[in-house]
């Protein structure tokens, strides 16, 4: 049947040429059919095979008929995929189960076939539509197109477990309705811009005035703290004395209201969902007692969060290795751990996880093995790294947009790689060479935050060639991923 399929859609060219169908297809009980999934360069489909035309999807693109037998095909849509999710259930998102969690970002939508094939030797619960906002205006995509991509990609791979969909980095109400309402299963609320920081910079003078100044709310939350001490499990001390209280509650508790607020928006529509609390993109490190406070005082307010990813010392740019000094982030770690073992119910996360090798090891080793890690650009550098090996030409002109772009691409991120350290021109370059360039990690770092420039001047043409070479795509961030993996529960599988 599915040769047939093939041979079917190859003599009509209507979608396009290279049409491929993927597996042995999925069994529809309740419409006596079989449907598979279909892919071209033109787009992604849903071929169904039954005795009769069935009613259930939107829009045939294509309708073959013989004797008693009905092939129909069908786009993959937004409104389709809801259609379908009404025969496999596991197509929908879900939230955390006991097991660690690894979020794997597909800024191109891909790849996630790619990622459960790597992740699925792992004991974790993968998280394979995850992107922000950010994410979604640079690639001009879409939370619905996110979510196509990640079902999609269960649906090539015959994957039959459960998975999550991230809404990213939430800064603002209309995205977290967005994702909420397109049945998105976890939601990370970025308090980056909600947090107070300028009250640790204020000298006692000015201290004084604020206190004076707190409204009924604030001197109720400070009176509920105040001069307290507490020796957590691990022997941490949480100091919450007057002093450090104060400015502590003036930073965080806009934080915790804005969190209380978007959580009860999200309970009106869900009953079940990840909730994680974001301060690693703040200005200062998370302490411990911060993070005390903050969990505390939700947990006091009835609200469920499940992960929370606090803003540790050292340095985790995008696309290389950590920049610290190890043994620091350690004892930071430790100190959260204490927090999050003695309050529970929660556990902690690392974000710009990718390539961060050398601190894997200690992450899984301090955490106890139950974590969230999030990865994104580094299965975006994977396709990039597929068209230097196999398409020099095409790399070249890639790196040019990402040269050319790099200062206005650069105020989105944080790097210390700067321009003139990057060189102007690499047309030079032995095309047999050319792959080799992605050794140098200034160079690795420029191509990971341009993806947006890419995408625009050269995106048509990038999807179709990794089309082509879709097997060394696939393989590349299997790879990649596992590589992470291996690293962080430190054996093979």
């Amino acid at each position: 049947m599915q040769a047939k399929i093939q041979a079917i859609l190859q003599s009509r060219e209507i979608l396009g040429k290279e049409p491929r169908v993927y597996m042995q297809g999925y069994d529809i009980p309740e419409l006596s059919a079989r449907l598979f999934p279909v892919k071209t360069q033109n787009g992604l489909y849903l071929a169904v095979w039954s005795g009769e035309e069935k009613n259930v999807f939107e829009r045939p693109s294509l309708v073959w008929r013989e004797k008693d037998e009905v092939c129909a095909v069908y786009p993959f849509s937004f409104s389709n995929y809801l259609r379908l999710t009404r025969f496999l259930a596991h197509l929908k998102p879900s939230p955390f189960n006991h097991h660690p969690s690894f979020g794997c970002g597909d800024r191109l939508g891909m790849v996630s076939a790619a990622h459960l094939k790597a992740l699925k030797e792992f004991p974790v619960f993968p998280v394979i539509a995850q992107q922000s906002p950010r994410e979604l205006q640079k690639t001009r995509r879409s939370f619905a197109d996110v979510l196509l991509g990640a079902a999609w990609g269960i649906l090539e791979s015959g994957y039959q477990g459960t998975f999550g969909a991230d809404a990213d980095h939430i800064k603002d109400e209309q995205d977290l309705l967005e994702a909420r309402d397109l049945g998105y299963s976890m939601f990370t609320l970025d308090l980056s811009e909600k947090v107070n920081y300028r009250a640790f910079a204020m000298d006692e003078r000015e201290l004084s005035r604020r206190y004076e100044e707190m409204n009924a709310q604030e001197q109720e939350v400070f009176g509920r703290y105040r001069d307290k001490k507490f020796t957590l499990s691990l022997g941490v001390e949480v100091d919450l004395s007057e002093e450090k209280l104060l400015p502590l509650v003036l930073a965080y508790l806009p934080a915790v209201e804005q969190v209380e607020y978007w959580y009860h928006l999200l309970r009106e529509e869900l009953s079940s969902f990840d909730l994680e609390i974001s301060l690693d993109e703040g200005e200062s490190i998370t302490s411990p007692e911060a993070h005390f406070f903050m969990a505390e005082e939700l947990h006091r307010r009835g609200i469920d969060f499940r992960s929370i990813a606090p803003r540790f010392p050292g340095v985790f740019e995008k696309g290389i290795d950590y920049i610290g000094d190890r043994e620091e982030f350690s004892r930071a770690l430790w100190t959260q751990v204490a927090v999050a073992r003695d309050i529970g119910g929660y556990r902690l996360s690392l974000h710009s996880g990718s390539d961060k090798f050398s601190i894997y090891p200690i992450f899984f080793r301090e955490t106890g093995g139950l974590f969230h890690l999030k990865t994104s650009g580094t299965s975006w550098l994977q396709g990039v790294a597929v068209v230097a090996e196999k398409n020099p030409e095409l790399f070249l002109r890639i790196y040019q947009v990402a040269y050319d772009t790099f200062e206005e691409n650069l105020k989105a991120y944080r790097l210390s790689v700067r321009k003139e350290e990057l060189p102007a021109n690499i047309g030079k370059v032995k095309e047999s060479d050319v792959p080799k360039l992605l050794r140098d990690t200034r160079i690795c770092q420029l191509l990971h935050i341009s993806y947006g420039s890419i995408l625009e001047v050269v995106g048509e043409e990038l999807r179709r060639f990794l089309f082509a070479e879709e097997n060394t795509h696939y393989r590349k961030v299997c790879e990649n991923i596992r590589k992470h993996l291996v690293v962080l529960f430190g054996e093979e599988r």
